[in-house]
């Protein structure tokens, strides 16, 4: 019997750990052949696949190595299945998974991805296909999954942020003049990551953020010129944290945002609202104003958690290991009540995840110090530790493909 996985959606810097862990649950598990699908779940369609060495895997130590490469190594696509099951495309798939002896299919991917696993199971169910089990296997650095405590790739990410916030700071506190810096962060919907931001503050000499806009609330740009008045008699030089899927009441900000035509989610572009604000208040206060964009940097920087690589990684070992005699499920992480910080780990189906959002609760956003105490406690555990990277000539050097596969 053979297994084949693939990642779909944005990357993370962890994805490449579920990877690892779904390929040696299939080294562990006497698989016959492991087959990686590219680009997700076209490369079924376009039988765009490769093959693991298991003896090269374990000699280049390459799990290991890909617990160290951020992004997705088998590239990845927002490919939407038809929500007629019936469509041709269903049967062009299992037809390729029974062709390769398929006896589990690791979907590595999102919300949207689970909704091709849910699809592709209601294929299962209704054709009462038996041997084929397809499982989900969670990732996102916006942290909006449902059923689970946090998901993986969240905690990179929000290292990367805190650690980019701090070096901000030095730099905007270098001249004793008044001016707002404004930090773009990721998340179209769901505030997680512009939160985490709060984290930089802790146990720092100063406040390091100062403010922090999420999409789960609104303010006019009166309330939000008068935050940053209210702030600058206490400090010259502001650091905003904005999520940039973030809206004023007046629809100010809303101008930036279009839609991605080449996604087939129909996801929209929402970048450019920190330059937009960062416009108007220069023109409104007079004072000296810049937007900073971390954009993609956040989901592929090379600073990984070690405590969100080891879980991702967890996460993947266990969807294969689900995948051998179940279908339809998806692992998740949750975490134990105390004050140490323990998970564990159980599955729910993707009727749970697909095309759903797990937003910021409402009671962590009564004010800015409730959020900054209840985002610190979630997710400091998560930022701890990190995976060691190796450099040659001052670059870091990541794996590929050619270095595990036939």
């Amino acid at each position: 019997m053979n297994c084949i996985v693939a990642q779909s959606g944005g990357p993370t810097s962890v994805i490449n750990s579920s990877l690892a862990g779904v390929i040696q649950a299939g080294i562990d598990n006497n698989f016959d052949k492991i087959y990686l699908s590219l680009n997700g779940i076209e490369g079924i369609l376009n039988n765009n696949i490769k093959e693991v060495d298991q003896k090269k895997f374990k000699k280049t130590k390459a799990m290991d190595k890909l617990m160290a490469r951020p992004s997705s190594i088998l590239g990845s696509c927002r490919y939407k299945l038809p929500s007629d099951i019936e469509d041709e495309i269903y049967e062009k798939i299992f037809t390729f998974l029974k062709e390769k002896e398929i006896g589990v299919f690791v979907y590595i991917g999102g919300n949207d991805s689970m909704d091709t696993v849910k699809k592709l199971n209601e294929y299962i169910n209704k054709h009462n296909i038996e041997g084929i089990n397809i499982v989900g296997c969670p990732k996102t650095i916006d942290n909006d999954l449902n059923g689970m405590d946090h998901s993986p790739g969240f905690g990179s990410a929000a290292k990367y942020i805190a650690n980019t916030l701090r070096n901000i700071r030095n730099d905007v506190d270098i001249y004793d003049l008044e001016s707002i810096t404004i930090v773009e962060i990721m998340g179209r919907h769901a505030g997680w990551l512009a939160a985490s931001s709060l984290i930089s503050n802790y146990e720092a000499h100063k406040e390091i953020v100062n403010l922090v806009y999420v999409p789960e609330e609104k303010e006019s740009l009166d309330e939000i010129t008068n935050d940053i008045k209210k702030q600058m008699q206490t400090e010259k030089n502001l650091v905003i944290a904005m999520a940039e899927g973030f809206r004023d009441t007046d629809s100010f900000l809303d101008k930036q945002m279009f839609a991605n035509s080449d996604d087939g989610f129909n996801h929209p572009i929402v970048s450019g609202v920190a330059q937009r604000l960062a416009d108007y208040l220069r023109e409104k206060l007079g004072v000296k104003t810049r937007a900073v964009e971390l954009n993609i940097v956040q989901r592929t920087s090379p600073v990984i958690s070690k405590t969100d690589a080891k879980e991702a990684f967890n996460l993947g070992y266990r969807a294969l290991d689900l995948g051998v005699k179940s279908t339809n499920l998806i692992p998740v992480l949750r975490r134990k009540e105390g004050y140490a910080y323990q998970t564990f780990y159980t599955e729910v189906e993707p009727d749970l995840i697909a095309n759903k959002e797990m937003k910021i609760p409402a009671s962590w956003l009564a004010d800015k110090k409730t959020l900054e105490e209840n985002i610190t406690t979630y997710a400091l555990p998560l930022i701890q530790g990190e995976i060691e990277q190796n450099y040659e000539n001052g670059m870091p050097v990541y794996i590929n493909l050619t270095d595990f596969t036939k």
